[in-house]
């Protein structure tokens, strides 16, 4: 055992070192010093078992050099306080600051020195213990399992730090949100144990990137935080970025799969975009879904065109939860003429009369509703709108046998496995013959779905026409036509727009005749001139429709200006 005494008065240290060699202790040194400067001087350059503190010494006291013992985050001594002065307040005031246990000078005998150490030691000991739970704890609190990064705790904590000591030394940091692109894929695809291996590997190539100073946290699931300084240096960020996508641009193997994994990130930093941490929070997920938005795989800085955006987006989407309730929406019909110019058939085309921001234009609205899964109702409703309006002009025999009503679908209704169901239930109700009725769906759409091929067959079976919507635009039109049962072909307006032109010419030509001799029905979009109407009549194009002839129309519109003339 190892002792140090800290004593002004040379013979109290003599009268307590005989103590201790009359006790049963194990010493192997005693070490003593008459100040405190001295005593602590030693307390740092060696590790004591037990320190023999007296309460009262020159210069720095016994309790102010207690105190300075203590605040040593190192320092694990047990520490036994002596004192002539007979004072509970003083005694219960040291025990408080970390002494062990406190003793008078007339009351040192061996016994009392020797159980006073023993106990010093002891509980000194426990509370080492009690220190060591309470770090762990703390630990395990602050710590993803998983990852072993920080984790959500820890960051919050943190931001909110790194806040304030920002605002008072006038400094920059920036905060930068990571999310794993199509991490729900490779749960999906090879389950939750390998995507638990996917997130250590991920945690893994993060940690290689990131600086000394920088704090990176695992929020959640596949998403990551990041906090780090900017100061002076602006190429910092960039730098870092770049380090972090290059990070993962190779496959990543794991468990023996070879995942090509990438990452998108959104930055915000403090105090240029926000001012407390639920604004830097919410600018850095706004710059985020901008990086998603933009096909992943990269870094967007916030900016204030996104938020606008994001609002806006925001607003779209409460508007569309209510719009079919207030009856904002709207069905418009652009008629489809014959080469003769005889009224053959129409588009329903859906219009939103929003009642603050006006008609919101469909390429504003539709993916929103897509995005949301509303597009599911709201398909539905122009579906039955549709073809509410399809019986009406039927039973007022205002249309030709031969016409064609035809609706848009998206991709998300296709999913709908009771979708012809539904159709069929409709066209009982209504007693619209099938044949009147044409769904489109675009090529795009057809060609990524692979779904599409059991709900269409399924409709079609109906007796209804299927439509490939924008054709020529998916570069691999001609092979998918086999997988799917397609009555109309409607010719995507750019080759319209372009038809004057020799080569686009060329194609549009090309098209409509490899279509008639499959005996695929013809729709050419998109006339706005005589010439663009002259050569579509000429190739034999069934179906023409475009501003040429007519925008869409209300209903009330449409039937005044077809329907009464006759």
């Amino acid at each position: 055992m190892k002792v140090l005494i800290i004593d002004d008065d040379t013979v109290d240290t003599l009268s307590i070192i005989r103590t201790l060699k009359n006790t049963d202790l194990p010493l192997a040194v005693i070490e003593t010093a008459d100040t405190g400067a001295k005593g602590l001087e030693l307390a740092l350059q060696q590790q004591f078992d037990v320190i023999l503190l007296d309460y009262q010494l020159p210069s720095t006291d016994g309790f102010e050099l207690l105190i300075e013992l203590r605040a040593k985050n190192d320092f694990s001594t047990s520490i036994v306080m002596l004192s002539h002065n007979d004072d509970e307040e003083i005694a219960l005031k040291c025990i408080e600051s970390g002494a062990q246990d406190f003793i008078m000078k007339s009351e040192v005998t061996a016994v009392r020195l020797r159980r006073a150490i023993v106990i010093a030691s002891e509980r000194h000991q426990l509370e080492q213990q009690v220190l060591e739970t309470h770090i762990e704890l703390k630990r395990l609190a602050e710590s993803d399992s998983l990852t072993g990064l920080n984790n959500r705790h820890f960051f919050e904590e943190r931001l909110t730090k790194k806040l304030l000591s920002s605002a008072q030394e006038s400094s920059s940091f920036a905060l930068m949100l990571i999310d794993i692109d199509r991490f729900k894929d490779v749960n999906d695809r090879h389950g939750h144990v390998l995507g638990d291996r996917v997130l250590k590997e991920v945690a893994e190539k993060l940690n290689r990137c990131v600086g000394y100073n920088d704090i990176l946290c695992r929020l959640g699931g596949d998403e990551f935080a990041l906090l780090f300084p900017i100061g002076n240096n602006k190429q910092y960020v960039q730098q870092l970025v770049n380090r972090l996508l290059s990070e993962f641009r190779s496959s990543m193997c794991v468990d023996g799969e070879f995942l090509d994994l990438t990452i998108s990130m959104g930055i915000a930093s403090f105090p240029e975009c926000a001012s407390n941490s639920i604004e830097l929070r919410k600018c850095a997920d706004i710059a985020l879904y901008r990086a998603k938005e933009k096909g992943r795989n990269q870094a967007q800085f916030y900016s204030k065109a996104f938020h606008d955006q994001m609002n806006r987006r925001a607003e779209l989407e409460r508007g569309l939860k209510q719009a079919l309730v207030k009856n904002e929406m709207e069905l418009y019909y652009q008629p489809q003429f014959n080469v003769d110019m005889k009224l053959i058939g129409a588009e329903a085309l859906l219009r939103w009369k929003h009642p603050e921001l006006g008609m919101v234009p469909p390429d504003s609205f539709i993916p929103v509703a897509e995005e949301t899964g509303m597009i599911v109702d709201i398909g539905f409703w122009v579906i039955e709108t549709a073809l509410k309006q399809l019986q009406s002009w039927l039973n007022s025999k205002m249309l030709t046998e031969d016409f064609t009503l035809a609706i848009n679908l998206s991709p998300r209704q296709l999913t709908d496995r009771f979708l012809a169901k539904k159709v069929k239930h409709l066209l009982e109700i209504y007693g619209i013959p099938a044949s009147n009725v044409e769904f489109e769906i675009t090529e795009s759409n057809l060609i990524s779905g692979e779904w599409a091929s059991e709900a269409l067959s399924k409709i079609s079976d109906l007796g209804v026409k299927v439509a490939v919507d924008d054709f020529g635009t998916g570069y691999s039109s001609l092979s998918h036509l086999k997988d799917y049962t397609i009555d109309v072909i409607k010719i995507d307006r750019s080759f319209v727009e372009s038809i004057e032109r020799t080569k686009p010419r060329q194609l549009f030509t090309a098209i409509c005749a490899f279509s008639h001799s499959l005996k695929y029905e013809t729709v050419a979009e998109g006339i706005e001139t005589d010439i663009h109407d002259a050569i579509c009549k000429e190739v034999g194009v069934k179906r023409l429709q475009g501003y040429y002839y007519s925008k869409p129309l209300p209903v009330t519109v449409f039937e005044r200006q077809y329907f009464c003339a006759a």
